[in-house]
């Protein structure tokens, strides 16, 4: 009677928790399933009383006028390459300094690395201005390379997730590696970065999230509309479909932006998880 009950008590536990799971996961799903159906309504039909979900006649074809007639796919192409430049940049950077931190025994070591973590205190805002100063009297103002060369230089939360990481790859590898002649950079290369996947998709799906969605840096870098990014063109997006029709093309366009980042995230969600375990383990 006792087990009858405790398994009655679980059950109960349990489709309580999917049914507020299901709940919660329809109302977040919601926005996403509006934008969907807006996306693809007549202009007309955007504002009607009771909503439509489901259009009569769907109008695909403001995909392909997003694509055509804005130029959006090459505003696409602009964010995904500087995704791509960003992702290889922190991968390099941020790697060789957690190997660094993780691995290499060097004077003050512990006071940098604190050091380090103290600059992630620093609020973006406050960096931008001295940032602003530097690049424009660079001459690199209007131009895309404010938007990439920092990443060669390094990501304070990039190298602690890393350097987190390579803590928990056993010595006898690196030591096994070093008997067997391996130079530093061998070691790096060939026992460090295979065993540190994880943390090395979980630095680049980072790296791409945040370049793909950067909004404000664009926004003041860009002064040319051949090297707008997605994100700057559904800003613009707006004002050039006039009323009502301004919209399903937004929505389109939107939805558009969105499915990278979802392919991203789903392929690379079980390195993700795997990666962000880790982070908090020290020696």
């Amino acid at each position: 009677m006792i087990k009858q009950k405790i398994n009655r008590r679980s059950l109960i536990t349990k489709g309580l928790t999917y049914v507020l799971l299901i709940i919660g996961a329809i109302a977040m799903l919601l926005p996403f399933a509006w934008m969907i159906s807006t996306s693809v309504k007549e202009p007309t039909r955007v504002y009607q009383m009771p909503p439509e979900w489901i259009p009569e006649n769907p109008r695909w074809e403001n995909y392909s006028r997003v694509l055509t007639e804005f130029n959006f796919l090459a505003y696409m192409k602009n964010s995904a390459l500087l995704s791509l430049i960003n992702i290889i940049g922190n991968l390099i950077s941020c790697s060789l300094v957690a190997y660094a931190f993780a691995s290499q025994k060097f004077r003050y070591k512990k006071q940098l690395f604190i050091l380090l973590l103290a600059t992630m205190m620093i609020p973006g805002e406050v960096l931008f201005f001295p940032q602003f100063i530097l690049f424009n009297m660079i001459g690199w103002y209007g131009t895309m390379k404010p938007l990439w060369v920092p990443s060669f230089l390094g990501n304070a939360f990039f190298i602690f997730l890393l350097r987190q990481f390579f803590l928990t790859i056993p010595s006898e590898l690196v030591d096994a590696a070093r008997i067997d002649g391996c130079s530093r950079w061998r070691i790096l290369w060939d026992v460090y970065l295979p065993l540190s996947k994880p943390a090395l998709a979980t630095v680049a799906i980072y790296t791409f999230m945040g370049t793909w969605n950067n909004f404000f840096e664009p926004l003041i870098y860009i002064t040319k509309e051949k090297n707008r990014t997605a994100a700057i063109a559904l800003h613009y997006l707006r004002n050039t479909y006039e009323g009502t029709s301004s919209l399903p093309m937004t929505m389109a366009a939107s939805i558009l932006t969105i499915i990278p980042c979802l392919l991203v995230y789903y392929l690379g969600q079980r390195y993700f998880v795997q990666g962000i375990v880790f982070k908090g383990v020290d020696k």
